[in-house]
């Protein structure tokens, strides 16, 4: 859901007119943060390292709180993310639903607790609304997705169109002002 974001801001700040080059003017920093918390989070079996993580990421978007809407939608969808995970034992809970999109062989993975950091939603589990409850269908960025994803996804707009300065959208995105969309 994060690469279909970053993809669609910058095909729209493109045709709004709007460059990446305008990165530096955009003052964004401690771009290492947010990557060395995604790749700690693909390699996470401990929780540990989930938690390390998520602290990156939330150093990130307070070092560069001053782009207000991409820092609030990443902070809670992230908050959201760590909120569901920290309460059913460190494993995103993955709705019946979204499992049912799943092939018969990952379906038993998921089930039988083979999925790192992943498990079954139940009746017991705490947020569940929280958790993977979408089944997004899209060649190359499909998969599960929950409200944190998709509150993160906006995030990541919001930064790369804060960042592309897109002109012809000036009612939205203040050039050189890095204005919030909301």
């Amino acid at each position: 859901m994060l690469i279909l974001a970053a993809l669609l801001s910058m095909v729209i700040g493109w045709l709004g007119g709007g460059r990446l080059a305008n990165f530096e003017r955009a003052g964004l920093g401690f771009l290492w943060l947010p990557m060395l918390a995604v790749l700690l989070q693909r390699f996470a079996l401990r929780w540990w390292t989930l938690l390390l993580s998520y602290a990156l990421l939330l150093l990130f978007l307070w070092f560069n709180r001053r782009l207000r809407t991409m820092a609030a939608l990443a902070a809670a969808g992230s908050l959201c993310n760590l909120l569901v995970i920290a309460l059913n034992g460190f494993r995103m809970p993955v709705s019946r639903t979204a499992i049912a999109a799943l092939s018969p062989q990952g379906a038993a993975d998921l089930l039988a607790l083979r999925i790192p950091m992943y498990a079954a939603a139940t009746p017991a589990t705490r947020l569940a609304f929280l958790g993977d409850v979408l089944y997004v269908r899209l060649p190359l960025v499909g998969g599960f997705a929950s409200i944190g994803d998709v509150l993160l996804a906006a995030g990541v707009f919001c930064c790369l169109m804060c960042v592309m300065e897109p002109p012809r959208l000036r009612g939205l995105w203040r050039r050189g002002k890095y204005q919030r969309l909301l």
